[in-house]
């Protein structure tokens, strides 16, 4: 079991690319535009409720890295109900 914490908490990010077929996401940080190019997923069902949402959609994120660079993210959790006013 991994025991890396979440580089994020609570924050809001914008799906700019849809799930791919390999599984990848782009999203995008509101707070500072930063984008994160995700390539895994706690689990099959938040991959699922992601590739269900459309591009555009705002959610509320927890991220860990998936490399030590940095580059490449994973997400540990999608969190429920929408995001508070932006």
């Amino acid at each position: 079991m991994s025991t890396t914490k979440s580089a994020s908490t609570d924050e809001t990010y914008v799906i700019e690319e849809p799930v791919e077929g390999d599984g990848s996401l782009t999203v995008r940080k509101t707070s500072t535009d930063t984008v994160y190019h995700v390539v895994d997923y706690a689990d099959s069902i938040v991959r699922e409720k992601l590739a269900a949402r459309p591009v555009g959609s705002t959610v509320r994120l927890e991220l860990a890295p998936a490399d030590p660079d940095g580059l490449d993210w994973v997400v540990t959790r999608l969190k429920p109900g929408a995001p508070l006013a932006l």
